[in-house]
């Protein structure tokens, strides 16, 4: 008897995951069958037994967060030096494009939040997230100030913005901004915001929509979400593209996207009838991208173009690769790379690892830049005073070969 993908209410968090503040980074699977195949229980139901991790979704936080964690390493700081090999270009490649991890983000939160609403329709699950987050706003700016006194102008625009951050409103600031109202490696947190906006609102959605209804607001929304980008960028591509892509109304094709499949999978058939055409998806959508960033000469966020059609591709590579490792088997090739123990652990942790991770590298920049620094000036010291000695010598040479002509008259 064919029955429906349905996970259950038992979403938890303990990983406090970036892709679901909601505190649903755990799922317990629920005991109905599914009819991804008919004769016996599916790979996600054998998978784990109920109340336990799904290894494969850690597996795509990990992606998401190595991805994100790539490109603020490698791509972010100024002043690289051209790529010396063909090998450093295309590790440079990848990491420009690496700011498509918020996007997996976001797609895992659409279908994670979602199913939870749907099943449980509870969304107490949102104050699990808060002790972190705010945890790092009171040291940022309650706590460090009063440590220590630090005259940096960046720190200062920094303390005079936070309240942009306390009410999760960065992306605002992001946009209006260009991204100097958020100093010293802080601009990352304009995704949290996106995300807790989101929190805010789709309860009521969903609450409001039987599941049909809800598909049909879906496809409105990431419509109405193209339609917007489209009337923000054509005006004024140039200056207008950064605001779509920060602002929340441009930045719901992951979300939905999500949310649309954690509809699906509790339809009846489920997931079964996307299955097969998910790994066509997921090819295809790489090498529409691929060809978008070989025509526009990279996959630049503020790129236009990028914005208006790379965004839609992006999440439905995303929403394709979700159903494949949902459905992959754990002994499958899939399901052993998004199963491997350190991958799951990039996931388990990311959404702490997403919080502090881009301030400690700007961190360790400064103080690389300060001991370079120091490190330059001593061995420009020692050159100034090599070069003085050896003028010494040679002023002493010609002093004492003067004096031995005079000795010799």
């Amino acid at each position: 008897m064919n029955r429906t993908l349905k996970t259950s209410p038992g979403y938890a968090s303990g990983a406090r995951s970036h892709d679901c503040k909601l505190g649903v980074s755990m799922i317990k699977l629920g005991a109905e069958p599914t009819a991804l195949n008919a004769a016996r229980r599916t790979p996600i139901e054998r998978a784990r037994a109920p109340g336990e991790r799904l290894p494969a979704l850690d597996g795509l936080r990990g992606v998401a967060m190595l991805l994100v964690f790539i490109n603020h390493a490698i791509e972010a700081p100024f002043g690289l030096a051209p790529a010396a090999t063909r090998a450093d270009a295309f590790v440079r490649a990848i990491a420009h494009a690496g700011w498509i991890g918020v996007d997996l983000f976001f797609v895992l939160s659409g279908f994670l939040i979602t199913g939870i609403l749907l099943d449980a329709r509870d969304a107490r699950r949102a104050l699990r997230v808060f002790p972190l987050y705010y945890g790092v706003l009171t040291v940022a700016f309650v706590l460090l100030p009063r440590m220590v006194h630090w005259a940096e102008p960046a720190f200062a625009t920094l303390q005079a913005n936070q309240w942009w951050y306390w009410g999760y409103a960065v992306n605002l600031l992001t946009a209006l901004t260009h991204g100097q109202g958020t100093p010293l490696n802080t601009t990352h947190f304009w995704s949290l915001s996106i995300e807790e906006q989101f929190y805010l609102v789709w309860p009521l959605v969903v609450w409001a929509c039987k599941p049909r209804v809800l598909l049909r607001v879906i496809a409105l929304t990431m419509i109405a979400g193209l339609a917007f980008r489209l009337a923000l960028v054509l005006p004024d591509p140039a200056h207008n593209a950064r605001l779509a892509f920060y602002l929340t109304p441009g930045r719901l094709d992951g979300l939905m996207t999500g949310a649309a499949l954690a509809v699906v999978a509790r339809a009846p058939g489920g997931l079964t009838g996307l299955q097969a055409f998910a790994p066509l998806v997921c090819g295809a959508g790489v090498v529409a991208l691929s060809a978008l960033a070989i025509l526009r000469g990279g996959f630049n966020h503020q790129d236009p173009v990028v914005v208006i059609a790379g965004l839609p591709l992006v999440a439905l590579l995303f929403g394709a690769l979700l159903v494949m490792a949902l459905a992959a088997p754990r002994t499958s090739r899939l399901g052993r790379w998004l199963s491997g123990a350190s991958l799951r652990k990039w996931g388990k942790y990311s959404y702490g690892i997403y919080i502090i991770h881009f301030p400690l590298l700007g961190a360790i920049d400064r103080i690389q830049d300060r001991v370079l620094s120091a490190r330059r000036g001593a061995i420009r010291g020692v050159a100034v005073a090599g070069r003085a000695a050896a003028g010494s010598r040679r002023d002493g040479d010609v002093l004492r070969d003067r004096e031995g002509e005079l000795s010799r008259l």
